[in-house]
């Protein structure tokens, strides 16, 4: 009697016990197929952009106009420059020069000389749009300050009611001038870091240095005073010195798009059946 108890109040223990273990290993089943899959990126595009360092060395130049000029007219001019690249964009610059004057007006034969220093500064700007090309278009100003000296002299003024005669002759005469520039110009290389290029000036002043002998009839590095505004011109034979320059960096640019590998597995799935389809066709 007590092992019929025994053996039926084992069994239903037995039984359920492997009822459980067998809906926990279901339930652990599903769960591990539910478990998402590693999501895999795909590289979309790809490309490789220089970033360059914002100082990009000095250029040196020379006027060549103006060295031509001093064999061909009265003016000549020695002048040279030094320019900042800052990108290849923005060039400060500082200008130098020295200016010869010696020329006799025809109708008064009065005769005007002098040779003096002159310095301008300001900036240019690169207006292309590609910067990083060998050449450049750019627009600048400049302000420009010369003190010098001047000499006038004339025929000798005759007093015709005294008869008495004075000679007209004024030396040293001391001033100075202040102008501004409005510039538009182009480069071009010619072989390795040499450049040539031109550059239109319209200049405006802003004191020419007026004395009690009236205004000079030249100002070194402006021109001649016959008129409110003065036009100039340049030809420069440039260098580019890199001193100081840093190696360009090349930065690495990817588009990346994730894919989830469920969904591309669905794909080659259904791509696996309509192949299969067709080849049973």
């Amino acid at each position: 009697m007590n092992a019929r108890r025994t053996s039926g109040f084992i069994s239903p223990a037995l039984l359920s016990s492997l009822l459980l273990l067998l809906l926990c290993s279901t339930v652990h089943a599903q769960e591990a197929g539910e478990r998402p899959k590693p999501t895999l990126y795909v590289v979309d595009s790809l490309s490789l952009e220089p970033k360059q360092t914002f100082f990009q060395g000095f250029t040196l130049s020379g006027d060549l106009f103006g060295l031509v000029q001093k064999f061909t007219s009265d003016y000549g001019v020695f002048e040279g420059a030094l320019r900042i690249n800052f990108k290849n964009t923005f060039f400060p610059i500082v200008e130098a020069g020295y200016a010869i004057c010696e020329t006799t007006n025809e109708d008064t034969h009065i005769t005007y000389k002098t040779q003096a220093p002159y310095l301008r500064a300001g900036l240019d700007v690169n207006m292309l749009k590609n910067k990083w090309q060998n050449n450049r278009l750019y627009l600048g100003a400049r302000y420009g300050i010369s003190k010098f000296n001047y000499d006038i002299s004339g025929p000798t003024l005759t007093d015709k009611i005294w008869g008495s005669s004075q000679p007209f002759s004024f030396k040293d005469i001391s001033t100075t001038a202040h102008w501004i520039e409005l510039i538009a110009g182009v480069q071009v290389k010619i072989w390795g870091n040499f450049h040539m290029g031109w550059s239109v000036r319209f200049k405006t002043a802003i004191s020419k240095g007026r004395t009690d002998y009236g205004t000079p009839y030249y100002i070194p590095g402006y021109g001649t005073t016959t008129s409110g505004t003065c036009w100039g011109a340049t030809y420069n034979l440039s260098f580019d010195l890199n001193w100081g320059r840093k190696k360009n960096k090349t930065i690495l640019n990817a588009v990346v798009h994730p894919v989830n590998t469920q969904s591309t597995s669905e794909q080659q799935t259904e791509e696996e059946e309509e192949v299969k389809e067709e080849t049973e066709e």
